[in-house]
């Protein structure tokens, strides 16, 4: 039978597991998920070799900007933020009407369904309600 010094070390081990395997699950370390956030458009890189940039077809009066990407797979990525301007005004969109895809990742902040009419923005798709945007690529 083991003792109860026996016992109490395996419980202290168990506990220091758990706790270091929640504190890296909300960290992101071990996922296969990386996210990024900006205050305003100008914050957010628009070229370069990052791995975010912002399309050309994100208003320049975005805000609350959020995107997030897998790290072995950047083009599965999702955004959303703010805007008075229409996606529709953005370069290279055109209408989607239905949208047909799903985004390829689920962060906390994506609605549980979304509008079922939008945009083609490159190889982005996007879809809007009342100045919030979403949009997914992968």
């Amino acid at each position: 039978m083991p003792s109860l010094t026996r016992l109490a070390a395996a419980a202290a081990v168990a506990v220091v597991v758990c706790t270091a395997a929640s504190s890296c699950s909300a960290l992101g370390l071990g996922s296969d998920e990386k996210s990024w956030e900006f205050d305003r458009y100008g914050d957010a890189p628009k070229a370069g070799t990052r791995s975010f940039v912002l399309d050309a077809w994100v208003p320049s009066d975005a805000v609350d900007i959020r995107a997030v990407a897998r790290r072995e797979a950047p083009e599965e990525a999702v955004l959303t933020f703010h805007s008075a301007a229409s996606p529709a005004d953005g370069a290279g969109c055109a209408v989607l009407e239905p949208v047909t895809d799903a985004p390829p990742l689920s962060p906390d902040w994506l609605p549980g369904s979304t509008p079922t009419a939008g945009w083609s923005c490159g190889d982005w798709t996007v879809v809007a309600d009342d100045g919030t945007v979403w949009a997914w690529r992968g």
